[in-house]
């Protein structure tokens, strides 16, 4: 196999090559009037040419005779930029983020917003095809603030869709909802319509890999509408194979078989390689779910050959670019080989003279080595200097940042009701918040009834997301909460209203994609000498009861929607009225300590296995359970991390 591909090369390297014609580049050159039209005209003379290495000299020339003709800052930072992006389109990457940086300093400091952000956009691109993720999202952030600061929304809208799509290849997903959103808000804006089905086919990937199917099928079929509206065939192909896979992902596997069948055909249709190949891979799986598994082999071999074809396509294009490599230095060894020969043939005249010449040599490369050694040790120690540097900047920018969420956590916690205030109505409770980061999405909210003796309400609410960003929808759920309690004192009518006020806050209308929101059970509980009369009404939230000395839980199910969100104005929550008894019990909880994984076989907890702690602990009272449930959650989780908020709160009568 290798000496195979050693002939292809060999054959290749001997037949012609696609030169540059400098000819042909200089009367273009000439007929343009400004530096920037002239290095943009070889650009594009040059960006479809496989460029050999002596044809770097003559462009380096070139756009050197073109800057000195009106030498200005801004115009050799024109120069390195242009000259690092044909070395970037030529796949040199480490020659090209040699120019970008020596350009980025000029325009930085000609206060050249427009070039900077050109500059950060490249270096992006470049860190990206090297791998270099950390350093490739540092220069879109850069970009997309310089694109910001001289209004070119579009493009910060691309830097958002760049970074948005890298923080979800590396499942770090919020952070790549927010861009995306960034970028849709935009787009929305700017109304261009294939950008913004571009955003809505991310957001539904990014929904995809969170398993949230219902959102993944609703940005992707908002793609998939606009796509086929403005005629974009191979983004109709892409979005309809994807809402395929999320399909597989529901279990509706004729349903998704349909969609990839289309954007699989349409893929073929008009050669878009890589799509074609995903589509015969969701048809396997389609077929293999649906149990016909002949058809799923066949779609599967087909897959293999389609992989195979492009990787061949990729060998093909790395032999042309060694082929041009190789005609490009035959010439320097024809030439050293004539001299070799020379060298031989006057061997005996010339022993002497090779002899003194070769100690001269060795001293020569002593010295450069010790040269080289040097400078090497001093580059290091620079390094190492710039290094702990940075890392000072990187410790003391984390602190901050820390610091700030700790603060944010107090102002949280202070908002929060207190407990000598809880404590005046109830004697045996408990609460068990434990926020997934220093901030939470859960919270829970008490309100004494200002009319009724020895009533309250109380409420346990689940918002949209943790840390930072479900911090801030809690802070929008207490205050709503606190300006419905003035409306009316009836659980469900309460609802209603945070709905409405909610929706309002968040801007959320029908046109808005924007759909976050909460769940939340909420009670009005009258205490009396014989118990309490509890009025119940929930968001996707229940309530469980469990009676005094029977071993089952009575569940009263909340109402199907969310708060805000994609739920309706006008929509209604049920109210329940619950007579307990002294010694009854109730709870109220978020999802969290439910989903939690861990275990033996690193599975969720799941509702069932909850009820069987709280059965099982029924002869102790609730200070006793809190601590049973905070410790059993800690063994339970083990090494494994805490995957969402943790909200649960018990009260005996």
């Amino acid at each position: 196999m290798k000496k195979f591909i050693l002939y292809i090369i060999f054959s290749l390297a001997i037949s012609a090559s696609a030169q540059i014609n400098s000819d042909s580049i200089n009367s273009i050159i000439d007929t343009c009037k400004t530096t920037k039209g002239k290095l943009n005209a070889l650009y594009d003379a040059t960006k479809d040419v496989l460029l050999k290495n002596t044809d770097y000299e003559y462009i380096e020339n070139k756009i050197a005779s073109i800057v000195n003709k009106e030498n200005t800052a801004i115009n050799r930072a024109q120069g390195f930029y242009y000259l690092g992006y044909i070395y970037y389109k030529q796949e040199k990457l480490n020659e090209a983020i040699g120019h970008f940086f020596k350009a980025l300093p000029i325009a930085e400091q000609e206060k050249n917003q427009k070039l900077s952000a050109l500059i950060h956009n490249r270096l992006g691109n470049a860190y990206k095809d090297l791998k270099n993720k950390d350093f490739a999202k540092k220069h879109y952030r850069h970009a997309l603030d310089a694109y910001h600061a001289v209004g070119l929304e579009e493009d910060v809208s691309e830097m958002c869709n760049l970074l948005g799509t890298m923080y979800k290849n590396e499942n770090v997903l919020d952070s790549a909802l927010l861009y995306h959103k960034k970028a849709l808000e935009i787009r929305l804006h700017l109304g261009d319509k294939k950008l913004l089905a571009s955003t809505y086919n991310n957001l539904g990937l990014v929904y995809k890999k969170k398993k949230d199917y219902d959102l993944a099928l609703n940005y992707l079929k908002l793609a998939l509408n606009i796509r086929k509206e403005i005629k974009d065939k191979k983004g109709t192909a892409g979005a309809s194979i994807n809402i395929g896979n999320v399909l597989i992902g529901l279990k509706k596997n004729a349903e998704a078989l349909q969609y990839i069948k289309e954007g699989t055909e349409l893929a073929y249709s008009i050669g878009a390689g890589d799509f074609y190949k995903n589509g015969l891979e969701g048809l396997s799986d389609c077929y293999y779910n649906l149990g016909d598994y002949k058809l799923s082999a066949q779609y599967r071999l087909r897959y293999v050959g389609v992989n195979d074809s492009l990787s061949t396509q990729e060998i093909n294009k790395q032999i042309s670019e060694l082929s041009a490599q190789y005609e490009s230095g035959k010439k320097d060894a024809e030439l050293l080989l004539q001299e070799e020969k020379l060298k031989t043939q006057q061997s005996e005249i010339k022993k002497q003279r090779l002899f003194i010449l070769s100690v001269v040599v060795v001293l020569l490369l002593v010295i450069l080595l010790i040269f080289f050694v040097y400078r090497s040790y001093r580059i290091n120690k620079k390094n190492a200097i710039d290094l702990a540097r940075k890392n000072i900047i990187i410790e003391q920018k984390n602190k901050e940042i820390t610091d700030s969420i700790n603060y944010a956590r107090r102002i949280q916690s202070s908002l929060l009701p207190a407990e000598s205030n809880i404590k005046k109505y109830l004697n045996d409770y408990f609460i068990l918040y434990r926020p997934k980061d220093i901030v939470s999405g859960d919270f829970f909210w008490f309100y004494p009834h200002p009319q009724k003796q020895n009533c309250f309400l109380l409420a346990v609410a689940d918002c949209t997301g943790h840390g930072v960003p479900g911090a801030f929808m809690s802070l929008i759920g207490k205050e709503k909460l606190d300006k419905a309690v003035a409306e009316s004192d009836s659980p469900s009518k309460i609802l209603n209203y945070l709905n409405l006020f909610v929706k309002a806050s968040l801007q959320q209308d029908s046109n808005q994609v924007a759909r976050d929101g909460m769940d939340i059970a909420l009670i009005q509980m009258q205490l009396h000498n014989n118990g309490a009369t509890v009025k119940y009404a929930g968001a996707n939230r229940p309530i469980w009861i469990i009676r005094k000395d029977i071993r089952e839980i009575e569940e009263t199910k909340a109402t199907k929607h969310a708060i805000a969100g994609f739920t309706e104005d006008e929509q209604q929550f049920e109210e329940h009225t619950l007579e307990l008894q002294k010694g009854d019990s109730l709870y109220l909880f978020t999802d969290g300590y439910a989903d939690q994984f861990g275990g033996e076989l690193a599975k969720k907890l799941t509702s069932k296995s909850l009820k069987k702690l709280l059965l099982a602990q029924q002869h102790h009272n609730m200070n006793e359970q809190r601590q049973y449930y905070a410790e059993f959650i800690d063994k339970w989780m083990s090494d494994q991390e805490q995957v969402d908020d943790i909200l649960l709160l018990g009260i005996k009568v």
